[in-house]
C-alpha cells in the first residue's frame, strides 16, 4: 500500500462468519450443540445474534468451500471500499460485492493470507 492511499474509515465489526462444507450439518451444530437461536436466514446463510450484540454466521457456496472463519469490517461505502481494496492489491475471492438480501459483502484475503470481509447492512 502506498503512503498516498487513503485508509478505509471502518466503522465497526457487524458479524464473523464461517463457510460450511454441508451447510445444513454446520447450521445444526451451531444451533443444536451451542445452542444458539438463529435470528436470520436464507438460502445459502443464517445468522445468530449473541447476547452481547455480536453476530455469528454461517454461509455456503455450492461451488466452493476452503477453510476460513473471517471479520465483517463494516464500511459507509461498498464501491468505495472495493475500489480502494482492489487499488491496492488486495485479493477478493469474488468478482466484487455480493448482494444478500441484508447486506453488500466482499471477502477477501489480507496479506498473510487470513480472510475478511468488507460489508455493509442494507
Amino acid at each position: 500500500m502506498s503512503a498516498a492511499t487513503t485508509p478505509i474509515a471502518v466503522t465497526g465489526m457487524d458479524a464473523v462468519y464461517y463457510l460450511a462444507k454441508d451447510f445444513k450439518r454446520g447450521v445444526a451444530f451451531y444451533r443444536d450443540v451451542l445452542g444458539l437461536t438463529v435470528a436470520r436466514e436464507g438460502e445459502n446463510f443464517v445468522e445468530f445474534d449473541l447476547g452481547d450484540g455480536s453476530t455469528f454466521g454461517m454461509s455456503h457456496m455450492p461451488d466452493r468451500w476452503y477453510p476460513c472463519g473471517g471479520a465483517m469490517f463494516a464500511v459507509r461505502d461498498m464501491g468505495d471500499a472495493v475500489q480502494r481494496l482492489r487499488e491496492a492489491g488486495v485479493h477478493f475471492f469474488t468478482e466484487g460485492a455480493l448482494e444478500s438480501p441484508v447486506c453488500h459483502v466482499a471477502w477477501c484475503e489480507d496479506s498473510e493470507g487470513n480472510n475478511f470481509a468488507i460489508h455493509r447492512l442494507k
